[in-house]
């Protein structure tokens, strides 16, 4: 009979000195890990760039396609905020940062970089707690609350069986609870800062409120054009007033979307493509929001 807990010691022990992308594309990690994953008793320490994750053994866990996928992926999004990051220091807001790559990533490149860690789910901030103490950053805040454009009201977050889906706009999944958590502005966030110190760089994951996200961040649109990182997904486009307010966004503010190719895309080829999604996806993916003519838009293009 095989013993859960000496089995899980074992394969934390085999993790424990490697990065885990180094059993990328192994067969022989594969085939162990098909063997085993139903047999372990609980999370893993997984090692991964310069800081450490819990890896879930749930499949119902973002962070259990660490384990399962050997890396995270997200390669162009990643090496862009590492651009950024050689250029100056960051202050990174990750809205929706589930359990924490984005952040630990960025806290990884540089103790000067600051970063504000925002996630609704009361589930998943536990998770984030979790990792945030194995690792030894002391230039994260995290915070338990629902970006938006207002700022301490009572919301009503429907909290999903599968952590990377929950929302406060939609229940468009199998429910499994609800909560009230406290709303907040990026604007709010970041009034305490001295932004002309930063470059300021907004990644928006939330299921579809990422428009009201931007409304609450436009004090800090107008003080320092940040760059955007911003997943578009049907949830967004369902709601045809958020089609016309980020229509007359890029016109007001002269933003531009650009794809993970450095690519210039127009609104109507969004909208065409999120249109021809097959049923059972629901996102095209990760986007950037850049002002044009901007020092952000030319770091951005550069081969640095």
């Amino acid at each position: 009979m095989i013993k859960p807990n000496f089995l899980t010691s074992i394969f934390q022990k085999f993790l424990k000195k490697k990065d885990i992308r180094n059993f990328k594309n192994s067969f022989t990690y594969y085939i162990f890990f098909r063997i085993i994953r139903n047999f372990l008793s609980h999370d893993l320490i997984i090692k991964i760039y310069n800081f450490k994750i819990y890896g879930s053994i749930k499949k119902n866990k973002t962070s259990y396609f660490l384990l399962k996928k050997c890396d995270f992926g997200d390669y162009h999004e990643l090496n862009t905020i590492k651009k950024f990051s050689k250029k100056n220091r960051l202050l990174f807001v990750d809205c929706g940062c589930n359990y924490g790559f984005y952040s630990f990533f960025v806290a990884s490149l540089s103790k000067k970089n600051q970063i504000l860690s925002i996630e609704a789910s009361k589930k998943t901030s536990y998770e984030f707690i979790k990792n945030q103490n194995i690792n030894n950053f002391n230039n994260i805040n995290f915070f338990n609350k629902a970006v938006s454009n207002s700022f301490d009201e009572n919301i009503l977050f429907n909290e999903s069986v599968n952590d990377w889906e929950s929302s406060q706009i939609h229940s468009d999944f199998k429910s499994n609870s609800h909560s009230i958590v406290k709303s907040t502005k990026i604007d709010s966030l970041l009034e305490e800062f001295n932004l002309d110190d930063y470059s300021v760089i907004i990644k928006l994951d939330l299921e579809g409120n990422e428009i009201n996200a931007i409304k609450g961040s436009l004090d800090v649109i107008k003080k320092t054009e940040p760059l955007f990182i911003i997943e578009f997904s049907k949830y967004i486009f369902n709601d045809l007033d958020n089609i016309d307010y980020l229509k007359n966004f890029l016109i007001k503010y002269d933003y531009s979307i650009y794809d993970t190719n450095c690519n210039k895309k127009n609104l109507d080829a969004i909208l065409e493509m999120i249109k021809t999604l097959k049923k059972r996806y629901n996102t095209i993916g990760n986007y950037y929001l850049i002002k044009n003519m901007s020092k952000n838009l030319e770091v951005f293009l550069s081969n640095d």
